[in-house]
């Protein structure tokens, strides 16, 4: 056999290799990239998604959360930039599209601006744009809202997992010129961040 033969060959079979895995992906529900897209949420964030006033903002930004296999944790990162102000703090709020809701899950926060939230670990620090931060939330750091009808600890974050994945949770960015948020994106699977 010649060797040019045998490449044509070798290429032949990694490409149904690659046919092959790139199926059972999507036999699977997986999206070929490794997420599971019951399990993995991503959006972008944009000044247009904000309420109750829609923001006209250069600032923008993305969100991923994977929530674990035993929906105890959820692993995210998040990111922005070109932002108007100072950053303020970023958030997961309890709220469908076009909504606005409380807040129930901090990202990060800015203690130069505001104050640490009461009755939860300290989250991070946000660092001034553009910044990329990631972590990891739990039911320890959940915020009862009870006008919302979400409670506190294991039980309210429960409950967020399932308003993440029915879409009825958004991720945004305050900053100091936009107290109420600057940018923001809802929380849907991975293959749809449109708020």
């Amino acid at each position: 056999m010649t060797q040019s033969r045998i490449v044509s060959i070798a290429a032949v079979a990694a490409l149904a290799a690659m046919s092959a895995t790139t199926t059972l992906a999507d036999k699977s529900g997986g999206n070929g990239d490794g997420r599971d897209n019951d399990n993995t949420f991503a959006t972008k964030l944009i000044g247009y998604n904000e309420t109750p006033l829609t923001i006209n903002s250069t600032g923008s930004g993305t969100f991923v959360a994977s929530i674990n296999k035993d929906a105890t944790a959820i692993s995210y990162t998040l990111t922005y930039r070109d932002l108007s102000s100072e950053v303020a703090q970023a958030h997961i709020h309890f709220g469908r599209p076009s909504l606005t809701g409380q807040i129930v899950l901090f990202l990060c926060f800015n203690p130069a601006v505001v104050a640490q939230p009461a009755g939860v670990p300290m989250p991070q620090t946000c660092p001034p744009p553009p910044a990329t931060i990631s972590g990891t939330l739990t039911a320890a750091d959940v915020i009862a809202r009870a006008t919302q009808g979400i409670d506190g600890g294991a039980a309210g974050f429960a409950e967020m997992v399932k308003a993440i994945r029915a879409g009825a949770a958004y991720a945004n960015v305050h900053s100091v010129n936009f107290p109420t948020g600057e940018i923001r994106g809802a929380l849907g699977p991975a293959d749809d961040d449109n708020d």
